[in-house]
């Protein structure tokens, strides 16, 4: 079951003329001391992350709490960039100029491995030959008692793989080649870090809820994922692919935001018939394209 929610959250900063700006040296903060907002309970905190900021929550008990949390960071971020003529950019990845990576901070990413709960193995270090894209995630702090493998698999279903529907800008797009891939998790005391999604949730009350309650779900999720079903799982949110995310959705019958930038799910898959054969035939046609 769920037990407990929180979130660090990444993101960029912009200027009127839409020029992304790196914040390293104008927040303060790190990753070992954040700052935490005094006129805040414990747990707001900020901090810089390479050139972005990143928020903490406290750890939520409900959902009215973890979308209240936001909401207040949201204010938050927004208030402090506001101070240095700046807004918060919705990109989940950008190539950033290269004036704007002359500060050593810039250069310094995180050291610290995740994991991929399928192959239960560490990651290996993302590369990308531009050098100046960064990227922002969303990642979610999951206290759980049930077991992390099958939670972190489980968070892939009910969030990695609607996440592809929902998330398929050309940024959002460009930081799955590099981070956010399927399983991608770090163990915590409290149960386990979700880092496979990017930022885009963090932007509106109705998907911070849906974040929630799908998290929920995966939690009280009993049946167990197959060797095949897992496969399309991992090559749905590895390479973005649409037709098995929506054949996914379909079958376990995911919610998705009530919002109208969504597209209609149903409609859009109608045609599809989810038995397991039509499963593997999907399965067969991504990795005949992806061999080929």
């Amino acid at each position: 079951m769920l037990e407990t929610l929180g979130s660090d959250m990444e993101c960029f900063a912009k200027n009127k003329d839409g020029h992304h700006v790196a914040l390293c040296g104008k927040i303060g903060g790190t990753k070992e001391q954040p700052i935490q907002l005094k006129h805040l309970p414990k747990g707001y905190m900020v901090q810089e992350d390479n050139v972005a900021a990143e928020f903490n929550i406290p750890v939520c008990n409900t959902c009215t709490d973890f979308v209240e949390a936001f909401s207040i960071m949201r204010g938050e971020i927004t208030g402090i960039l506001d101070k240095l003529a700046l807004t918060i950019s919705d990109n989940a990845s950008y190539s950033f100029d290269k004036t704007e990576l002359t500060h050593p901070k810039a250069l310094i990413f995180g050291c610290e491995p995740d994991f991929d709960a399928w192959s239960k193995k560490e990651n290996r270090k993302p590369f990308s030959e531009d050098d100046t894209l960064r990227t922002c995630g969303g990642h979610i702090h999951v206290g759980s008692n049930i077991d992390m493998v099958a939670g972190v698999r489980n968070m892939d279903l009910f969030l990695g793989v609607p996440a592809v529907i929902l998330d398929n800008t050309p940024a959002s797009i460009a930081r799955r080649v590099l981070y956010g891939k399927a399983g991608a998790m770090r163990p915590k005391p409290y149960g386990w870090e979700y880092r496979t999604l990017s930022n885009f949730w963090m932007f509106k009350d109705v998907l911070v809820e849906w974040v929630y309650n799908q998290t929920k779900r995966a939690c009280e999720f009993s049946d167990q994922i197959t060797i095949k079903e897992g496969e399309l799982i991992q090559a749905c949110i590895n390479t973005g692919n649409m037709d098995i995310a929506k054949s996914l959705v379909e079958k376990y019958n995911i919610e998705m935001p009530k919002e109208k930038y969504v597209k209609p799910v149903k409609k859009a898959i109608s045609t599809y018939h989810f038995s397991k054969t039509n499963l593997d035939e999907l399965l067969k046609q991504h990795m005949a394209v992806n061999v080929a």
